[in-house]
């Protein structure tokens, strides 16, 4: 497997990106996996970016809840107070349901501005991951590609082995025949017995 080895700079445009349904990658395990690890500093930047605004999104629906629970209970009491603001003419019901009306607008205006914000946030965290997809994509072919050279690296060592391994081989059969053929021809020579006596004497 061969990979270019020119800088890559891939333009992955949101048309690819929907196309491919690009999952959130700080929260992709395969991504985690590979990525989380000793990844480069562009790399960590833009997966720092993506989930801090992540994060605000999942803090701004969680005030969202908590805002939207509290119009509820706040309604009923401004009825209950409106209620005995018209029966009895309390200054002190009069004063609350004031103060229980400013509370009302500013849960109300607090819900509008987080409705604005969660409106553009899906594109500001689909614009970070679009950027820690292509840090993603680059780090990926620049790590194959090292992978491929160290793999080059290591066939030449082990072709380099193996040439050495063969040479070795010869080597011993040519030893293992000698060593033979002396022993052979000592034997024919001396005889047995008194090939025995200067085995045990000079064999090591």
């Amino acid at each position: 497997m061969i990979f270019g080895r020119k800088q890559i700079d891939i333009d992955l445009a949101e048309k690819i990106i929907k196309k491919n349904k690009i999952p959130v990658l700080t929260q992709y395990e395969p991504w985690k996996k590979l990525f989380n690890g000793e990844v480069n500093k562009e790399i960590k930047a833009f997966a720092k970016e993506l989930e801090e605004a992540l994060n605000k999104k999942k803090e701004l629906e969680k005030e969202l809840f908590r805002l939207q629970g509290q119009k509820p209970k706040k309604m009923a009491k401004i009825i209950y107070i409106s209620n005995e603001l018209n029966e009895n003419k309390n200054k002190a019901a009069e004063i609350e349901l004031d103060n229980l009306k400013n509370e009302m607008e500013d849960i109300n205006n607090n819900i509008n501005i987080i409705f604005e914000e969660l409106e553009v946030l899906p594109k500001l965290i689909e614009e970070k991951n679009l950027n820690l997809l292509k840090a993603t994509v680059k780090y990926a072919y620049d790590d194959m590609n090292k992978g491929e050279d160290r793999l080059d690296e290591i066939q030449q060592l082990i072709g380099n082995l193996r040439k050495e391994l063969d040479l070795l081989r010869e080597e011993k059969e040519y030893i293992e025949e000698k060593v033979n053929y002396i022993y052979n021809f000592l034997h024919s020579l001396l005889g047995y017995k008194d090939m025995e006596k200067l085995d045990n004497k000079l064999l090591k």
